[in-house]
């Protein structure tokens, strides 16, 4: 199985989606809703749940209704992605539209979640947010831990990480990080003294 197949969430969850991805419960608290992403002004998304296949459909949708989105805030519960591929690319549309990623005091990004905060071109992290790395895993007990360094299945992620961050050193030194912090079916939250030790806050 190819890496990008691989689950990297820590909860599973059923969602119905309509078109290009908008949920059909979007609560009327909501302008409108493209999977994960939940307009709440003209300017400001409201980030919750798995990011699935199409996410980076979702947002292209989100953005081409929504153009001047410009600041997306993650929620108590953005618990991964199985879709890591679909995921990266979203991502990098979300970096290249100059998007700021918000973690309030509550907030809870784990796994794949952590990637798509990182994307954002200014990056807020409150005390008491919570950010939870592993390594990702094929499934079945196979962790990209357990690969040897050189492995192409490294590649997807090393590449990503040297676009986000500004040292590609740092970027590179973030990735092996998340492998080695919690096996893939735990969670590591990381400290202040790590989330300042690899700039994931740029304000």
């Amino acid at each position: 199985m190819s890496g990008w197949k691989m689950c990297r969430m820590m909860v599973l969850c059923t969602v119905s989606f309509v078109g290009l991805g908008m949920w059909t419960g979007c609560s009327k608290e909501y302008i409108a809703c493209y999977g994960p992403f939940h307009v709440t002004s003209d300017t400001t998304v409201w980030f919750e749940g798995v990011t699935r296949g199409r996410v980076d459909h979702q947002f292209n949708r989100l953005m081409e209704r929504h153009p001047d989105i410009r600041t997306v805030v993650f929620s108590d519960h953005c618990p991964g992605s199985n879709d890591d591929v679909s995921l990266y690319a979203a991502a990098r549309a979300l970096r290249e539209n100059g998007i700021r990623t918000v973690l309030r005091a509550n907030s809870v990004v784990e796994s794949g979640a952590v990637d798509l905060f990182i994307s954002g071109a200014v990056r807020e992290v409150a005390p008491g947010a919570r950010i939870g790395v592993h390594s990702w895993s094929f499934g079945g007990g196979e962790d990209g831990v357990d690969l040897p360094l050189d492995h192409p299945e490294h590649d997807l992620y090393l590449d990503f990480y040297h676009d986000m961050f500004e040292d590609d050193a740092l970027g590179e030194e973030f990735y092996w990080f998340t492998l080695n912090a919690a096996s893939g079916d735990d969670i590591h939250y990381m400290t202040p003294e790590e989330i300042e030790y690899f700039d994931l806050e740029t304000d």
